[in-house]
């Protein structure tokens, strides 16, 4: 076992960065896009509407971080080739899952 200046748990900055603190980039960046999302948030279903349904669900996994806490990864039993998937396919998809989420 290699030997460490410190002790396992432990770090030379014991005042360090809280945990879940933001980093200095973060907060502004986060404030403008919720900014621009914000003045723009009345033309969002008009591009909703224009975008494929590949396209509806990349945007939504783009911006889930923004506003959402991140959640632990989930075993699933299904093996799902979403690139063979044809449009209609992920747009019933995609349309299950949001009227799921509705009840």
């Amino acid at each position: 076992m290699k030997k460490t200046q410190f002790k396992k748990g432990q770090s030379g900055n014991p005042a360090g960065r809280p945990p879940k603190a933001l980093n200095k980039i973060s907060r502004p960046v986060k404030e403008s896009i919720a900014d621009f999302l914000t003045e723009k948030f009345e033309e969002l279903p008009g591009i909703w509407l224009k975008l494929k349904p590949r396209e509806q669900a990349r945007l939504i996994i783009d911006l889930l971080p923004y506003v959402a806490s991140k959640m632990q990864a989930v075993a699933l039993d299904a093996n799902i080739n979403f690139g063979a998937l044809s449009e209609s396919e992920l747009d019933l998809i995609i349309n299950k899952i949001f009227d799921n989420e509705k009840k």
